[in-house]
Order: structure tokens, then sequence, then C-alpha cells
């Protein structure tokens, strides 16, 4: 396949001198190109395609890559979500920072398979990525805009093409580790307390918490199988209007919690871990800090009545690393939820790089922040929890983060499957969260139990009012979340198979030595188990209203054949021999599963 990388660079009024220092080719199919960029005296007119929105008035290096569109037919992301679709190079841009989604772009074809992929090793970094089909001449063209604060420093860049024709997860999941190997400090470890269910009280409560009743809450959450409680937002201040007015001074709202210690010794007491969430960049202006912090801000934003802090400032640094520091100790917490550290960026009204800040750019001092708030908290108590939620997942984060969450997406089962799947195959060994489930008091049974299976690849987070469900949605809600905890070593760290990224993978498989997981979102899809003759135990998660699934098992083999409803009851119970890849047609319920058992000493001669 045609691939080139040019280089070429240019700001409005300074022209940065590109030196290409070597290409290494890694294999005949992945390539690295490596750049040293120096600044240079000269002037030098703006390079850009009259079509391609304005760059911004600072130095920046681009890179110009074009492929051919052989086979391709989609393209992913990390924060596409649902859209996977090619479009002209005229419309298409998105950025990627230290905060905010990551620098890769994959190229697949109908089967899956990548075509063309491109990485860059410039982590932290504001990039604006515009890519897309040519017209002219029916190929992508890929244009990778670098913005350096301080061209006055020789900076280096990698940008590595891989056109192995390898399941597109493969890529993705490998370029990840070449991440990994660019960055010096190793990713969060990951407590086994992050991979088990939890419950949120963000959608269940927003912000009208009480300290006696979220105490019931949690004892009927741990009773289901719920092994943590995240305390969102409310617990902090009076006012329940979601406002952010009046964050900052992170105690604990006392007609809420009078003793916000004990309430966590009683969570304990339940065999529960307690993690508490932070609007880590908000300063409200009804706060006692505001006076104190009101100048040491990047932005102040009216409809939020807040100010978002500049950690370029070490003394923002300082206060907001004491904040979690002395609620760890006070407290006893088990995790932090830390949100909206993408707000941590450029703004129109942020001041420049002056007195009293040690770091020129954000990227840098948001990372100071993060990895000093991670070994500061670690040294007090090991094991624990940091979540945080779509889209800063990227490489950087891994390093301060051991929870990665679906964005907010109430009642969307698909959206968090489709965020659940882009996340796992670009989050290593973080945990991946889902969204947190709710539904309507009066929902049926099967729905519920179709929204969870959209969920069943990640940790799940509930949260609903456990005390107001109707006994066949309590029954539906236990029955998966003992599934996903029996089952986790194959759900969340089995080898992950996402079919159709732009059919928003109807299809999810996931197995281990033994077992085999399939969940399916499309009615009358067929599950070629064929290859799994290995496998003792292959299960089928039906995620629709369907009351058929077809499946072509191994051949000669005797199975016991299971079904189950949508709260786990069996159904029925046969046995089966299999023959010739036959296509078989086997009732099924909605929301509902199958399970096929290999008959260990029944195997039938060929």
């Amino acid at each position: 396949m045609k691939k080139i990388c040019n280089v070429q660079t240019t700001s409005q009024s300074n022209y940065l001198k590109v030196i290409p220092e070597q290409k290494d080719r890694i294999s005949p199919e992945v390539e690295e190109y490596h750049y040293k960029v120096v600044s240079a005296p000269e002037m030098h007119s703006d390079l850009t395609r009259s079509n391609l929105p304005p760059l911004e008035d600072r130095p920046f290096v681009r890179l110009r890559v074009t492929c051919d569109i052989l086979g391709i037919v989609g393209m992913w992301k990390p924060d596409g979500g649902f859209q996977k679709a090619l479009h002209g190079d005229w419309s298409y841009e998105f950025k990627t920072n230290i905060s905010h989604s990551a620098p890769i772009l994959c190229f697949f074809d109908s089967q899956d398979s990548n075509r063309f992929t491109i990485s860059v090793s410039e982590l932290s970094k504001d990039i604006c990525f515009t890519t897309g089909v040519h017209e002219e001449t029916a190929e992508i063209y890929t244009e990778i805009i670098i913005y350096l604060t301080d061209s006055s420093q020789p900076y280096h860049f990698c940008c590595r093409i891989d056109t192995r024709p390898l399941r597109f997860e493969q890529i993705i999941q490998e370029t990840a580790v070449w991440w990994d190997l660019l960055l010096p400090e190793e990713t969060m470890p990951v407590p086994e307390e992050a991979i088990s269910p939890m419950y949120s009280t963000w959608y269940s409560y927003h912000q009208e918490l009480d300290q006696q009743n979220l105490l019931r809450e949690c004892h009927m959450a741990s009773e289901m199988g719920m092994r943590s409680v995240i305390i969102d937002d409310g617990w902090q201040t009076r006012d329940n209007h979601r406002g952010y007015g009046y964050c900052g001074d992170w105690v604990n709202e006392s007609s809420k919690f009078h003793d916000f210690r004990e309430f966590v010794d009683n969570v304990h007491r339940l065999g529960m871990k307690c993690i508490l969430w932070y609007s880590v960049p908000f300063l409200g202006k009804f706060s006692d800090k505001w006076e104190t912090y009101k100048n040491l801000c990047l932005h102040y934003e009216p409809s939020l009545q807040a100010g978002v802090l500049d950690p370029r400032y070490p003394q923002v640094r300082e206060y907001l690393i004491s904040v979690y520091r002395e609620a760890l100790l006070t407290w006893d917490l088990d995790g932090f939820k830390l949100d909206f550290i993408d707000s941590f960026r450029d703004y129109k009204d942020t001041p420049p790089f002056g007195h009293g800040m040690d770091y020129s750019e954000i990227s840098q001092a948001v990372h100071r922040l993060m990895i000093d708030i991670r070994h500061t908290l670690l040294e007090i108590k090991q094991n624990l929890m940091f979540e945080f939620r779509q889209n800063y997942i990227g490489p950087q984060i891994r390093r301060y983060g051991n929870i990665f969450r679906v964005a907010d997406c109430p009642l969307s089962g698909i959206t968090n499957r489709v965020g659940i799947t882009d996340l796992r195959l670009l989050s290593g060994s973080c945990a991946v969260h889902s969204d947190m489930l709710l539904w309507h008091k009066l929902e049926s049974p099967e729905d519920i139990a179709i929204q969870i299976i959209n969920c069943i690849f990640a940790t799940l987070q509930i949260s609903v009012r456990l005390d107001s469900l109707e006994p066949r949605q309590r029954q539906v809600l236990e029955h998966y979340i003992d599934f996903s905890v029996k089952y986790r070593e194959t759900l969340l760290k089995g080898s992950f198979t996402a079919k159709s990224p732009l059919g928003l993978y109807p299809v999810l498989l996931s197995a281990t030595k033994d077992i085999k997981i399939c969940a399916v979102y499309e009615e009358n899809y067929c599950v070629d188990f064929s290859d799994s003759s290995d496998i003792w135990e292959l299960w089928i998660l039906n995620g629709t209203h369907g009351n058929i699934q077809y499946v072509i098992l191994p051949d000669h083999i005797l199975y016991s054949v299971v079904q189950k409803d949508c709260m786990g009851k069996i159904v029925s119970k046969t046995d089966l021999k299999t023959s010739n890849k036959q296509v078989l047609s086997i009732p099924s319920l909605a929301g509902g599963s199958l399970c096929f058992i290999k008959q260990e000493t029944a195997s039938l001669p060929c």
C-alpha cells in the first residue's frame, strides 16, 4: 500500500525547522519516522490549505500523511463514539492532549482488519487531527498539527505507520503498549476492588444525599454483591441545583453527613469500599477559598459560577493535593473520583505564562499535579482507586488512574456498549467501567437485562434506588451481578473481540482457556463457535428481544444446553450432539442466556 509521511512546519510568524533523524523499519509493515524540531529565525508564509480551519497563532509542527483507500470502510479513534464512518477531508477534525483522547487513527476494512493506522509519540501537548477522503485522488489525507508552547528548545517526536493486516483490536492494543514503553512512569496498579461491581449515588440520588438513607442503600448493595460505593456530587454542599459555585472548600455538608468518618466506617463494616467525588479544577465563587485563589485561575465560567484553577502555580497544586491528603487521613477513604480534569486547558482569557508560575505549558503542570497526587496518596494507603471519565482516558492518565468510566449516557445501552468497547481496546490493564445504570421504576425485567448485557464486558456501576426495585427487577440485577462476578476473569481479562466497529459492535466476545462468552445485540445473528472445540463452556447472552438464537457449534461433541431467562431461572436443559457444522436455531429469551457445556466423557468419534 502506498504511504507517504511528509513533514512541514509553520506558524503565523515563525518557521520551525524539522530535521529527519531516522526512519526505523520495525517490520515490513511497521515504520517509525523520527524527527527533531528546532527554531529558525526565518519568515515563512502560512502553508494551510484554504479548506482547513484557521490555525492558532503559536508555533506548531505539521505532519501530512497520505494513504490509498483500498478496502477501507471506516475509521476508529478513541473518542469516536457512534461516528466510525469515513468523511471528506474538508469536514473532519478532532483534538487530543494530556487529558483528552489519544493520538491514534485506525482505518479498517469490512473484515475488521487494519489497513492503515497512524499514531504519534506526543501524548501531552495539544494535537489537532484533520483527516478524511480527498475526493480528487480517492486517498485519505491526514494532517496532524502538534502545537509547541516553547519553540526555543529542540523537540523530538515520532510518527508510527502500521499497515499489518491484523484485526483492528490487536493493532490498537499494541499501539497502547508502544506508548507505555515511551513513558517513564509505570501505569497505576489496579486493585481487585476496582473490578468488582459498584454502587454510585449520582443518578439515584443526585445531590439529595442523606447519611442514614445512603447507609441503608449500601447495606442492600452489599447484599447484592456490590463492593464499593461512589459518593458523588452533593456531599460537600447544601445547594442542590447541580452547579459548582460551592466547590473548593471540600468540607462535608453537616445537614447531609453529620459525621463523615462514621459513615465511612459503617460502609467498611458492610465489606464495602468508599470512593469520594471531587470536581478537581473548579473553584466556586461562593466558597471560602474563592478570595485566596480567584486570581490563580485559567478561566472563569459564569454558567458554572466557578473558576478553573491554574495548575501552573505551585500553590494551586499544593492546595489540591492537601485537600485529597487530608480527606484520606481524616475519613479513611478508599478512592477518589477525580472529575473534569479536561477543563485544565487554554481559554481565550487564560493568562500567559508569568510571575509565580513554574510551568509554561498547562499539560506539563497537569502531569505534575496528577503524578504528585498519586505519589502523595499511595504513600499513605496502598490499593487506592482513582476513577477518570471518558474522554480523559489517554496513555498519560493511566499513570494517575486505574478506573476509566464511560461518559454519562443515562439509559442508553448502546452508548454504554460502544464506550466500553472503545475503552477496552486502548486501556490495557486499567479497569473499564460502565456508566451508571438506571431505569424507570416500571421498566420490564427483559429491558433491564438487555441494558446490563450491553455493559457486561465492563465492571458494572449501578445507580438506582435499590429499596424501590420491584421483585423481578431485583432478581435480574442480582442474577447479572452474580454472573459478572463469577465470570469476571473471562469478561474483563479474557481475549476480547469486537465485531464490526462500523456497525457499532453488534457482537462482542471474550475468551479464556476454558470459557468463551458472546453477547449478541442484533437479532438473527449467527454465532460461529466452530473453532471452539477446546472450550468447555460456551455462553450466548441475548441482548435483543429476539426469541431464536442461531449458532454453529464444533462438530462431533456432546453438549448440555442450558437456557435461562433474564432473571437467571433455568427454563430448559437438554443434550445436543453436533455434526456437520450445522446452523442450529435454539430458543432464547430476551435478556436471557444459553450455555453450552461440553461433556467431558461423551465426545463422539469423527
